[in-house]
Protein backbone atom coordinates (compact mmCIF):
# COMPACT_ATOMS: atom_id res chain seq x y z
CA UNK A 1 0.00 0.00 0.00
CA UNK A 2 1.10 3.52 -1.03
CA UNK A 3 1.24 6.12 1.65
CA UNK A 4 -0.98 8.09 -0.29
CA UNK A 5 -3.91 5.34 -0.74
CA UNK A 6 -6.35 7.94 0.06
CA UNK A 7 -9.14 4.75 -0.29
CA UNK A 8 -7.32 2.40 1.14
CA UNK A 9 -6.55 4.78 4.49
CA UNK A 10 -10.50 5.83 4.27
CA UNK A 11 -11.49 1.95 4.36
CA UNK A 12 -9.14 1.07 7.64
CA UNK A 13 -10.37 4.22 9.25
CA UNK A 14 -14.11 3.14 9.01
CA UNK A 15 -13.21 -0.12 9.39
CA UNK A 16 -12.17 0.97 12.48
CA UNK A 17 -14.53 2.85 13.30
CA UNK A 18 -17.07 0.02 12.90
CA UNK A 19 -15.13 -1.42 15.50
CA UNK A 20 -14.72 1.55 18.08
CA UNK A 21 -17.09 4.31 16.85
CA UNK A 22 -15.48 6.40 19.47
CA UNK A 23 -12.06 5.86 18.24
CA UNK A 24 -10.50 9.40 17.97
CA UNK A 25 -7.82 9.00 15.37
CA UNK A 26 -9.60 7.02 12.70
CA UNK A 27 -12.10 9.76 13.02
CA UNK A 28 -9.88 12.15 11.74
CA UNK A 29 -8.19 9.97 9.54
CA UNK A 30 -11.38 9.07 7.79
CA UNK A 31 -12.53 12.61 7.39
CA UNK A 32 -8.77 13.39 5.71
CA UNK A 33 -8.82 10.57 3.36
CA UNK A 34 -12.22 11.64 2.51
CA UNK A 35 -10.82 15.13 1.95
CA UNK A 36 -7.89 13.80 0.10
CA UNK A 37 -9.83 12.09 -2.54
CA UNK A 38 -11.56 15.45 -3.62
CA UNK A 39 -15.11 15.32 -1.20
CA UNK A 40 -13.56 18.61 0.48
CA UNK A 41 -16.91 19.60 1.75
CA UNK A 42 -17.82 16.02 3.09
CA UNK A 43 -14.74 16.13 4.83
CA UNK A 44 -15.10 19.60 6.13
CA UNK A 45 -18.76 18.30 7.40
CA UNK A 46 -16.80 15.18 9.05
CA UNK A 47 -14.73 17.46 10.27
CA UNK A 48 -16.78 19.37 12.03
CA UNK A 49 -18.69 16.28 13.47
CA UNK A 50 -15.67 15.59 14.82
CA UNK A 51 -14.65 18.41 16.80
CA UNK A 52 -17.95 18.49 18.38
CA UNK A 53 -16.93 14.99 19.81
CA UNK A 54 -13.04 15.79 19.80
CA UNK A 55 -13.50 19.79 20.73
CA UNK A 56 -9.95 19.99 22.24
CA UNK A 57 -7.91 18.40 18.91
CA UNK A 58 -5.73 20.84 17.60
CA UNK A 59 -4.35 18.37 14.66
CA UNK A 60 -8.60 17.87 13.64
CA UNK A 61 -8.38 21.83 13.92
CA UNK A 62 -5.65 22.56 11.13
CA UNK A 63 -6.83 19.81 9.22
CA UNK A 64 -10.54 21.72 9.19
CA UNK A 65 -8.54 24.53 8.48
CA UNK A 66 -6.21 23.52 5.39
CA UNK A 67 -9.44 21.99 3.64
CA UNK A 68 -11.54 25.55 4.47
CA UNK A 69 -8.82 26.93 2.37
CA UNK A 70 -9.24 24.35 -0.13
CA UNK A 71 -13.02 25.68 -0.48
CA UNK A 72 -12.41 28.64 -0.57
CA UNK A 73 -13.73 29.31 3.30
CA UNK A 74 -11.06 32.10 4.25
CA UNK A 75 -12.43 33.87 6.99
CA UNK A 76 -13.82 30.87 8.23
CA UNK A 77 -10.07 29.23 8.01
CA UNK A 78 -8.28 32.01 10.10
CA UNK A 79 -10.62 31.73 12.67
CA UNK A 80 -10.20 27.63 12.62
CA UNK A 81 -6.58 28.61 12.97
CA UNK A 82 -7.34 30.87 16.01
CA UNK A 83 -8.93 27.98 17.66
CA UNK A 84 -6.97 25.72 17.34
CA UNK A 85 -3.69 27.43 18.91
CA UNK A 86 -6.61 28.69 21.70
CA UNK A 87 -6.16 24.87 22.35
CA UNK A 88 -2.83 24.65 21.85
CA UNK A 89 -0.30 27.50 21.66
CA UNK A 90 2.09 25.03 20.67
CA UNK A 91 1.10 23.54 17.43
CA UNK A 92 3.49 25.27 15.60
CA UNK A 93 2.24 23.70 12.30
CA UNK A 94 -1.20 25.35 12.50
CA UNK A 95 0.87 28.73 11.77
CA UNK A 96 1.96 27.84 8.23
CA UNK A 97 -2.44 27.27 7.19
CA UNK A 98 -2.86 30.53 9.37
CA UNK A 99 -0.44 32.44 7.18
CA UNK A 100 -1.91 30.86 3.74
CA UNK A 101 -5.68 32.48 5.22
CA UNK A 102 -3.74 35.62 6.44
CA UNK A 103 -2.18 36.48 3.58
CA UNK A 104 -5.23 35.36 1.77
CA UNK A 105 -7.60 37.78 3.70
CA UNK A 106 -5.17 40.76 3.36
CA UNK A 107 -3.18 40.75 6.33
CA UNK A 108 -0.05 39.82 4.37
CA UNK A 109 2.49 41.19 7.61
CA UNK A 110 0.74 38.71 10.13
CA UNK A 111 0.55 35.73 7.62
CA UNK A 112 4.76 36.11 7.20
CA UNK A 113 4.94 36.25 10.98
CA UNK A 114 3.13 32.95 10.87
CA UNK A 115 4.32 31.90 8.19
CA UNK A 116 8.51 32.59 10.05
CA UNK A 117 6.98 30.69 13.40
CA UNK A 118 6.09 27.75 11.29
CA UNK A 119 9.47 27.49 9.74
CA UNK A 120 11.30 27.81 12.98
CA UNK A 121 9.40 24.89 14.15
CA UNK A 122 10.20 23.01 10.99
CA UNK A 123 12.32 24.12 7.63
CA UNK A 124 10.76 21.91 5.06
CA UNK A 125 8.00 24.63 5.23
CA UNK A 126 10.73 27.01 3.88
CA UNK A 127 10.89 24.98 0.97
CA UNK A 128 7.21 24.34 0.68
CA UNK A 129 6.52 28.12 0.82
CA UNK A 130 8.73 29.01 -1.90
CA UNK A 131 6.38 26.73 -4.00
CA UNK A 132 3.23 27.76 -2.88
CA UNK A 133 1.53 29.64 -5.52
CA UNK A 134 -0.70 31.17 -1.76
CA UNK A 135 2.51 33.32 -1.08
CA UNK A 136 3.38 34.21 -4.84
CA UNK A 137 2.01 38.08 -3.96
CA UNK A 138 4.81 38.00 -1.07
CA UNK A 139 7.74 37.53 -3.59
CA UNK A 140 9.00 41.13 -3.71
CA UNK A 141 8.28 41.44 0.30
CA UNK A 142 11.49 41.89 2.13
CA UNK A 143 10.70 40.22 4.87
CA UNK A 144 9.20 37.03 2.95
CA UNK A 145 12.23 36.70 0.77
CA UNK A 146 14.17 36.69 4.06
CA UNK A 147 12.19 33.33 5.11
CA UNK A 148 12.56 31.68 2.36
CA UNK A 149 16.55 32.41 2.29
CA UNK A 150 18.48 29.51 2.88
CA UNK A 151 20.02 29.90 6.93
CA UNK A 152 23.05 30.21 7.45
CA UNK A 153 25.37 27.77 8.08
CA UNK A 154 26.06 27.38 12.17
CA UNK A 155 29.36 28.18 13.36
CA UNK A 156 31.11 25.47 15.55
Amino acid sequence: MSVWDWKVIEKQASTALSKKPDDFNASRRQAHAIGMQGNVNQAIQMLEKHMYYNAKDAKAMDMLAGFQLIAGRNEDALATCDKALKLDANAKYVRYNRAIACCRCGKAEEGIRDLGVAIEANAEYRDIAAEDADFAPLAANARFKALLAPPAPKKE
